[in-house]
């Protein structure tokens, strides 16, 4: 029968601690440990759970995206000024990413020769030509 995973990771703490200090440890101490090692360790279910490892150059990296709620009991500490910078960062993102995703429709727009107002232009296209043909 195969052990799992939340008891491969309680061996393992176990195994590296000191065996002495281990027989010490009463079975609420055990059950305090166990709960809290679980609760902070990779073991915990989330609803994205993504893992992936390449190698690259001769080595080998890895990549681990979580998605999920935070569980955790105690909230982390910011600054009023991280929240504003986070939060900014986060806006421009959006706003650069939607005007990135106009840009490309109104670029395929122009290419397929769709005018949507008649004798109105904004140019970008007419700019995308001569870019292109100067490159050549």
């Amino acid at each position: 029968m195969q052990r799992s995973t939340s008891q491969r990771v309680l061996d393992r703490f176990y195994s590296a601690m000191d065996p002495e200090m281990t027989q010490t440890l009463t079975a609420e101490q055990k059950e305090s440990i166990d709960q809290a090692l679980l609760t902070t360790t990779l073991v915990s279910r989330h609803p994205v759970d993504i893992r992936r490892s390449f190698a690259f150059l001769h080595r080998r990296y890895f990549v681990v995206f979580l998605l999920g709620h935070d569980h955790r009991k105690s909230t982390r500490k910011t600054s009023a000024f991280g929240r504003v910078v986070s939060t900014l960062g986060i806006t421009l993102g959006i706003v650069f990413c939607i005007l990135s995703v106009l840009l490309m429709l109104y670029m395929i727009k122009s290419a397929l020769g769709i005018d949507v107002f008649k004798n109105f232009h904004v140019g970008i296209w007419d700019w995308f030509l001569t870019l292109n043909s100067k490159m050549r």
